[in-house]
């Protein structure tokens, strides 16, 4: 081999080796830094002015909440707060605002691998894992507040969260709001101009975060321009999700149709934006046309996006949320 070849060939190498290296980088910059011990997550959240804590699930995983308790009498009922995709605790301040001059305590639980919990970034960890996590702060909560009626109130990504845990746990909890849940997409995610150039990386490159959770997707899912603003630079929240990331999310509920819906006899109340273009419609209905609850209602808002907790219209929506639980 000449001079030239091998030098060709070394160039080639060290052009692999540079963008492996760029696209790790890149990479870790779209997620939030990983936590790696309890201490730590006391530690970064120093300047945190919420009440917080930390817990650890069932494998030893530090787990990150916050606690916004009543600010009127105590009315027995405890709200755990599960977020939306790629997000994190502290936003969901706003269902802390509504509800705790009516008597609620509310918590808010960064999953696992998210905010300032411990856990892989970029994976949920599976079903079991998950399932794991929630019961361990229904636990947590339930030491706090003995005679706790606990309602898991839930956004999007967190919709799969609670219906994972509640299939199983239904003595454990006392109902589940499911605030635009996703259990199929809406048709416009899969027609994008962009989508075409992605399928590279579900066929080879499934964890790499290649999905903006910041861009138009995140103008289409509220009608808040200061969430929206806010969102894009929180530094406890994805920023790009991957392939891999929404499989993990989708694995929560197999076979929802017939082996969740149906099994789930616990209140349930849902929600959703006439515009959402993230969550199908068809599915929405579905869910409560299968669901084996004797006590459920689905609402819909006709003008509101996705994210109904950040809509003109959240401070209504909550108050109907208040008042379904209150009346359980």
């Amino acid at each position: 081999m000449t001079i030239a070849k091998r030098m060709h060939k070394w160039n080639q190498f060290v052009g692999v080796v540079l963008a492996f290296l760029v696209t790790s980088v890149v990479a870790i910059a779209q997620m939030p830094p990983l936590v790696k011990s309890d201490a730590e997550a006391e530690h970064r959240a120093g300047a945190i002015k919420d009440q917080h804590g930390v817990i650890n699930s069932a494998d030893g995983t530090c787990l990150f909440y916050r606690y916004w308790p009543a600010s009127d009498a105590w009315n027995g009922h405890v709200v755990v707060v599960l977020h939306g995709i790629g997000f994190e605790s502290g936003p969901y301040r706003v269902v802390a605002d509504a509800l705790n001059s009516r008597g609620f305590d509310v918590y808010g639980l960064d999953a696992r691998g998210h905010g300032l919990s411990c856990g892989r970034r970029g994976y949920l960890g599976s079903p079991q894992r998950v399932a794991d996590d929630v019961g361990a702060m229904v636990a947590f909560v339930k030491q706090q507040r003995a005679r706790a009626k606990v309602f898991l109130v839930n956004d999007s990504m967190g919709c799969n969260y609670a219906l994972d845990y509640a299939k199983d746990n239904q003595d454990q909890i006392a109902g589940v709001v499911l605030l635009g849940p996703v259990l199929g997409l809406h048709r416009k995610q899969f027609w994008r101009p962009s989508t075409s150039w992605l399928l590279p990386y579900v066929l080879f490159a499934r964890r790499n975060p290649i999905i903006s959770l910041i861009g138009k997707r995140l103008e289409e899912s509220s009608r808040d321009p200061q969430f929206i603003a806010l969102r894009r630079v929180d530094p406890l929240a994805y920023k790009k999700v991957s392939f891999g990331y929404l499989l993990d999310i989708e694995h929560l509920v197999p076979n929802w149709k017939t082996e969740i819906a149906p099994a789930i006899h616990l209140p349930i109340l849902m929600i959703a934006g006439g515009h959402d273009e993230v969550g199908s419609g068809k599915a929405f209905r579905e869910f409560e046309k299968f669901s084996g609850s004797n006590d459920k209602q689905a609402r819909i808002f006709p003008d509101a996006y996705h994210t109904t907790l950040w809509d003109p219209r959240t401070p209504e929506i909550l108050k109907f949320v208040g008042d379904w639980i209150l009346a359980r």
